[in-house]
């Protein structure tokens, strides 16, 4: 029986070399344009093993350098439609539900037209009560824990997108429903990361027992966990509402919206909106503690930036009130450090892949068809022509002054760009800036000191996921005065339970 499986394998191996000869040659001929320049390319596999460091940040810089603002890799593997073909996605089933990685089609279109509907900028205004209570919440919790700073900031970060999602208020960290959600975008970040299988998709059809196919156990176990990131919450939603919580959420929303367009809610109807809602709360959960992540670590780096937006607050709204989202206008320089902060390290290093429907040019390179494109945000964002000294943390780049322009704004790199940029920038955005503002007017971020009455300076390094997290790092958060506990604690006593 080993024999003939090895005789499979072989006959694959061999059709597999026949087609990559067959496809080249005849591609030589229909080319007349050069391809753009890139890293040289194995037989076979082409660019595959460099596609294991391609998240690497000096790596996509290194090639920007290198080979220009186009990169050509040369990657294997089947292309549909307007998304590559990630085969992990499809043995895990991401590619239901995961409206990134949707194929362009009425699927996309529908889904994309409820988050636009409900996540536009006239509609997120709903939500700043919410946003608000939220950052004050945070405030206070960031004070009463500071050594678990990052469990606090995900607690509340999880808090606010369930409550808005799905109208349930989240208590502590080891909320099962926070916690599935965390173990589900871990398992999908694992599935955009590299597998062979990806580039060779023929060995999902090879026995498990053969070394190598630990990744069809992966894809199962990471099955399991996609149906339940969906279905348990939405469950939750539903029982909820049936006790009338819940009734302003998003989920609530879309529901209507069907209500009103068809008379009646279908089980595909809540099939969609519990895939649909999902997402939103674990992709807004896990870019928005990135976000919060890297601005505690750059305030305990810079700690002349968080004086100056200090300074900022304390003149808008004095030391006796909190900030709202009235306050944004006059709040420019918290702003500048909103900016700053999602470009210095930004949330994602590249786009999330597209692909050319039909040949193109561009630079006098030829682009085929059924090209996967990857923007390179990272490279972009530390572009030292337009943002000078690009590795330090300067928020006054984003501040107008006489005669110089101002840089891009890295809120339309990181969201993405074209048809397909995130629908939740409005929402990410405003809880950042309400959620920074607050920070600064009641907390002193700093470093810890060692038992030699040093202080720790943290290391900037991160993880090199799709979404990127700071490395563990420890840091000191202390009220700027009694009078900034005591607002808080009022504050939060209000509490705006959502749909009661």
């Amino acid at each position: 029986m080993q024999d003939y499986h090895l005789m499979v394998i072989l006959a694959v191996l061999c059709a597999t070399v026949a087609a990559y000869l067959s496809r080249s040659w005849i591609f030589r001929k229909k080319q007349v344009l050069p391809y753009p320049p890139g890293p040289r390319a194995l037989p076979i596999l082409g660019n595959v093993l460099d596609m294991r460091d391609a998240r690497h940040c000096e790596t996509l810089r290194r090639w920007k350098d290198d080979y220009g603002p186009i990169v050509h890799l040369k990657k294997r593997g089947n292309i549909y439609s307007s998304r590559p073909r990630l085969v992990m996605n499809e043995l895990e089933g991401w590619d239901d539900c995961i409206i990134t990685i949707l194929p362009y089609g009425p699927e996309l279109r529908r889904s994309r037209e409820k988050l636009h509907q409900f996540l536009q900028p006239s509609v997120v205004q709903d939500y700043y009560p919410f946003q608000e209570q939220s950052a004050y919440g945070l405030a206070e919790s960031l004070l009463k824990d500071p050594e678990n700073f990052l469990d606090v900031v995900k607690c509340s970060t999880a808090g606010l997108i369930t409550n808005v999602t799905y109208g349930y208020k989240v208590t502590s960290f080891s909320d099962p429903i926070v916690r599935l959600a965390e173990k589900g975008v871990e398992a999908f970040a694992d599935a955009q990361g590299f597998y062979l299988v990806n580039e060779l998709p023929w060995l999902q059809y090879l026995p498990s027992w053969l070394p190598g196919m630990g990744f069809l156990r992966t894809a199962k176990e990471a099955s399991k966990t996609r149906v339940d990131m969906y279905q348990r919450p939405y469950e939750k939603f539903k029982e909820n509402l049936e006790s009338g919580i819940g009734s302003s959420s998003f989920s609530a929303r879309i529901l209507e919206s069907f209500r009103e367009k068809d008379g009646v809610v279908t089980h595909a109807d809540e099939e969609f909106t519990a895939k649909l809602t999902s997402v939103v709360y674990a992709a807004g959960t896990d870019t928005t503690v990135s976000a919060l992540s890297t601005f505690i670590l750059a305030m305990i780096l810079n700690p002349e930036v968080q004086r100056k937006a200090q300074e900022e607050v304390d003149n808008v709204l004095g030391k006796n009130s909190l900030p709202t989202f009235a306050d944004l206008p006059k709040l420019k320089y918290v702003d500048a450090v909103k900016k700053e902060c999602m470009r210095w390290q930004s949330v994602v290093q590249t786009s999330v892949p597209h692909v050319v429907t039909r040949d193109d040019e561009i630079n006098g390179y030829f682009i085929p068809a059924n090209s996967v494109i990857m923007g390179n945000f990272w490279a972009i964002l530390r572009d030292p022509v337009e943002y000078p000294e690009p590795d330090q943390f300067k928020p006054e780049r984003f501040i107008p002054s006489e005669g110089t322009n101002l840089p891009l704004d890295p809120g339309k790199v990181v969201f993405s760009v074209g048809r397909r940029f995130c629908p939740g920038k409005y929402f990410a955005e405003n809880s950042l800036f309400i959620d920074m503002a607050t920070i600064f007017a009641t907390c002193n971020i700093g470093n810890t000191i060692d038992d030699h009455g040093n202080p720790i300076i943290p290391k900037v390094e991160y993880t090199e996921l799709f979404v990127r997290h700071p490395l563990p790092f420890k840091c000191s958060i202390t009220p700027r005065n009694y009078d900034s506990l005591q607002l808080l604690r009022r504050a939060t006593d209000i509490g705006l339970p959502l749909g009661d």
